[in-house]
């Protein structure tokens, strides 16, 4: 089957936060739908002949390197022992820090969790959804008072490439 023909929009998407076995999940709403992935994979070492790149170039894969990202959403609430929010998922406090576990182990000792971004397709003719799994994912952020206030997340994906469907 060919490429979908239907350009898709931030319309499309979503973008949910689960733990381990995805008992516990996050699915972020009021966003600005300015999610943002630097896939780098593997490093490429160039190896010079005194100075001079050959022909072909003389390359070799080097170290893999970490998906990164970023997005950003309005600030509803911070805290909550019955629900989770996004500022629970990055200072690790509330309902977050009691019920959920990382993805790696209940005896982990960083805690990531699964970020899945599912961009709308069947509703556009497309035969399914398009959805995009970053795995084991640390977040950091910040968070700013303004009208609205808001809250932006970094994360760092400990996966070479993301499991894409």
């Amino acid at each position: 089957m060919p490429e979908s023909t239907i350009v898709k929009t931030k319309r499309d998407g979503t973008l949910t936060i689960a733990d381990n076995a995805a008992v516990n999940s996050f699915t972020v709403s009021f966003e600005a739908g300015d999610l943002s992935l630097t896939i780098p994979g593997p490093g490429v070492g160039l190896f010079l002949d005194r100075g001079i790149i050959t022909s072909p170039p003389a390359i070799r894969y080097t170290d893999d390197a970490p998906i990164s990202g970023t997005f950003s959403a309005y600030l509803r609430d911070f805290s909550d022992a019955a629900y989770s929010t996004l500022m629970e998922i990055l200072s690790q406090s509330g309902e977050v820090a009691s019920t959920w576990v990382s993805t790696m182990g209940a005896d982990g000792e960083v805690q990531t969790y699964t970020l899945t971004w599912t961009v709308e397709g069947t509703d556009h003719g497309d035969p399914a959804d398009h959805v995009c799994v970053l795995d084991h994912c640390a977040f950091t952020g910040s968070v700013s008072e303004g009208d609205p206030d808001s809250i932006s997340l970094s994360f760092t994906s400990y996966a070479l490439y993301p499991t894409l469907t």
